[in-house]
């Protein structure tokens, strides 16, 4: 398995692009990204450029979506079949939650 290297820690808040060959701002792309990667199980995540995650599919990653306003948030969490991010108190998140609890018996 080919793992990315994994850079600097960077301001997301405008969802840049974060491909930097030199890990220093002066080479980031910084254009708007297009996707949200997950790197590994632990979810060092990255934004891509549709140009750059082209380059990006020869490493092993867990996850990518196509970016959305909540991508690399303060909070924000990964809904994996979604294929988004968004905040676990969401209505349809807590809805789904409901609705997947196993009632528990009394006992008689």
């Amino acid at each position: 398995m080919i793992t990315p290297p994994l850079g600097r820690e960077m301001d997301t808040s405008r969802q840049p692009c974060g491909y930097s060959p030199g890990d220093t701002d002066a080479d980031t792309c910084m254009r708007p990204a297009t996707w949200h990667i997950a790197w590994d199980v632990a979810m060092e995540n990255g934004l891509a450029c549709d140009e750059h995650m082209a380059s990006a599919k020869k490493f092993a990653y867990v996850d990518r979506h196509p970016v959305g306003a909540d991508c690399s948030m303060p909070g924000s969490a990964w809904f994996f079949e979604e294929q988004r991010c968004g905040y676990p108190d969401e209505a349809p998140v807590l809805q789904l939650a409901e609705a997947l609890t196993v009632p528990t018996k009394e006992p008689k």
